[in-house]
């Protein structure tokens, strides 16, 4: 287990995932072959003001909030402080404030923490904001890898704190439990991927919404390719429908239960980081989040050798999160 390559694999599935982000599964397949960074965030089919909030201040290559937030909850856990929601604020605002010493503006990417960031709102108002939705945020669940770094022990409460810091909701907490413990996992423990779904099962106290999807996604075939039927199963209903985010696209919304069960298939059915990118990718909708998690967690598990050489050239802060993965295995004390 590599944490360097864990986050160099988690920016490069975030930052290319991030240039097709909620583009049509149909539109990717066509238009993405992965041998070159395709920017289509001016495609994305939404209102030309809220079309600004994806394209502005937005280069190819950066990574996003994924890979901000996720660096935000490795600098929480060592920094020798209690865990807690309120240290994991202050560490995701000082990070996204890093990125704006940086580059001159946050971050792209942020979704309803960005009412914080910009003093739109206060913290608890975010928090009530996703507290009884229905298909919360997927936040707490492309931030969670972390946290399966951890013992065994410490794992399920610290995702509950990981998901209560903004999204305090029992889908949003479930979700960074299977995060966490899908990286324990597959990282930690270095278990076959195939029961990867029943750990996870095991491990979390899941409510019997969550079981019923988990149980559908896991009788998926990972050695077809997904079937309509299939594909509706582990994405939700298609085209997207509101509230989903984006309604009316082919794809995995933003939506935490959604996402993981995505994250889970990937992770059984790919055999590198970069099958796990792709396959990632081509389930179209919310895309970065998805191509963060699996890519980076095979990449701390496999290394970065499958990964094209042009992406771990362009990806973004390649020093930065060498720095980062060093100060982070040193403080956990990982072999």
């Amino acid at each position: 287990m590599n944490i360097e390559s864990f986050l160099i694999g988690t920016a490069i599935g975030d930052a290319f995932g991030a240039g097709v982000e909620f583009q049509d599964r149909d539109w990717i397949a066509k238009n993405v072959d992965f041998t070159k960074f395709v920017n289509a965030r001016n495609k994305i089919k939404i209102s030309e003001d809220k079309l600004e909030l994806f394209t502005e201040n937005y280069t190819s290559w950066d990574y996003t909030d994924d890979t901000e937030m996720t660096i935000g909850v490795m600098n929480a856990l060592i920094s020798k402080q209690d865990f807690s929601e309120e240290l994991l604020i202050s560490k995701w605002l000082e990070e996204y404030q890093r990125g704006i010493k940086l580059k001159g503006y946050g971050r792209n990417g942020h979704g309803s923490i960005r009412w914080f960031f910009s003093d739109e709102k206060t913290i608890e108002e975010v928090r009530e904001f996703q507290r009884y939705r229905s298909n919360p945020g997927n936040a707490p669940a492309m931030r969670a890898v972390p946290i399966g770094f951890l013992d065994e022990n410490l794992i399920n409460s610290y995702a509950e704190i990981n998901a209560n810091a903004t999204h305090p909701n029992e889908i949003a907490i479930i979700s960074s439990q299977c995060i966490s413990r899908a990286a324990h996992y597959l990282l930690i423990k270095n278990e076959d991927p195939k029961n990867i779904i029943d750990y996870c099962l095991d491990t979390v106290n899941c409510n019997a919404e969550y079981i019923d999807y988990l149980n559908k996604v896991n009788q998926i075939d990972i050695h077809k390719s997904l079937t309509e039927k299939e594909y509706s199963i582990l994405c939700g209903k298609q085209p997207i429908e509101k509230p989903y985010f984006l309604p009316g696209i082919k794809g995995v919304p933003s939506d935490s239960k959604l996402t993981v069960g995505c994250v889970l298939y990937i992770l059984k059915k790919s055999k590198t980081p970069f099958e796990a990118l792709k396959y990632s990718v081509l389930l179209g909708g919310d895309v970065d989040s998805v191509a963060s998690i699996t890519t980076g967690i095979l990449a701390g598990k496999m290394g970065l050798k499958s990964i094209p050489q042009f992406m771990l050239e362009n990806v973004e802060g390649v020093d930065y999160l060498k720095n980062v993965a060093k100060k982070f295995k040193d403080g956990i004390n990982l072999k």
